[in-house]
């Protein structure tokens, strides 16, 4: 979802000749199409939002400030485009792809390397050493990047493990989250090392030296905190529905053809994830590229 939103977004102005709004389309089938192409021995996996409402039911405010998806068609044609390739997608009714993808990192990390292609930092909670790695996409001047834990530490000053924690308190204003009002990410990231969750901090707070400011303003601030911090917490144990992708040239060209996108040919894109290079047995699985 978050590369769908991606897509719409950069190439907005382009349309059918009926004026049909096509760049969700083109940008995801031709990012997927190079995504494959570099990474050939890969298997590519997608996770999609379904009826995401259980974090707006717990916190109302949460990514009230997001500009509603005018695009919904596009998605559900994007879906039928990678079901007729061999692709496998995943959902989880009432959840976002977020919490899929870390479900599925969780299951297949121990089978092989996992690669999460996202620009969510959300994601960067997922990363382990050896087992699951970040792959943000270009945007803007800022180029491709890969995240180990070195990497996610070096960025906000805690742990992968303690991602989630660190953003409870210091919020989050993509999606809408309060922080702790006036106080530093290097005081929350020492206080997130040290305690590791929002309980711990506030049983331990008497115990910090910190202005009376900070203490008072952390104080106000507990019951947000917990809010949060379940809102920026991935889940890794969700039910999900799996649907695997079939060859079907013919199913491609029909949403090809429906948004005039003449660049890509529907025989080519279905041999891009064909079969024979794609790991199909969760046994002889060597890598993963995950979104």
């Amino acid at each position: 979802m978050n590369l769908a939103f991606r897509s719409h977004y950069a190439f907005s102005t382009l349309a059918t000749s009926a004026g049909l709004q096509s760049g969700c389309v083109y940008g995801f089938l031709t990012g997927m199409r190079s995504l494959k192409s570099k990474h050939p021995d890969c298997q590519l996996m997608i996770a999609w939002d379904s009826n995401a409402k259980r974090k707006k039911e717990m916190f109302n405010e949460y990514k009230a400030n997001r500009v509603a998806f005018q695009v919904p068609e596009q998605v559900s044609d994007l879906r039928l485009v990678f079901s007729s390739v061999n692709v496998i997608q995943y959902e989880c009714i009432g959840e976002e792809a977020d919490d899929v993808i870390a479900t599925l990192a969780e299951l297949r990390k121990n089978e092989g390397t996992v690669y999460i292609y996202s620009g969510d930092k959300d994601m960067m909670q997922l990363v382990e050493n050896g087992k699951v790695i970040l792959m943000r996409p270009k945007h803007g001047a800022n180029p491709e990047k890969y995240y180990d834990e070195g990497a996610v530490m070096d960025e906000f000053g805690v742990s992968p493990k303690n991602l989630s924690c660190f953003l409870a308190f210091r919020g989050d204003t993509v999606d809408n989250i309060p922080g702790v009002p006036r106080m530093k990410s290097s005081s929350i990231s020492d206080l997130v090392q040290k305690y590791v969750s929002p309980q711990n901090i506030y049983a331990n707070i008497p115990n910090e030296t910190m202005t009376d400011f900070q203490r008072e303003s952390l104080r106000k601030f507990e019951q947000q905190s917990y809010v949060n911090y379940e809102l920026t917490t991935l889940k890794r144990n969700l039910i999900m529905n799996e649907y695997v992708g079939h060859p079907e040239p013919e199913s491609v060209k029909v949403i090809l053809d429906k948004y005039e996108i003449k660049s890509i040919k529907e025989d080519s894109y279905v041999k891009t994830f064909d079969a024979n290079t794609q790991f199909l047995k969760r046994t002889s699985v060597e890598n993963y590229s995950l979104f």
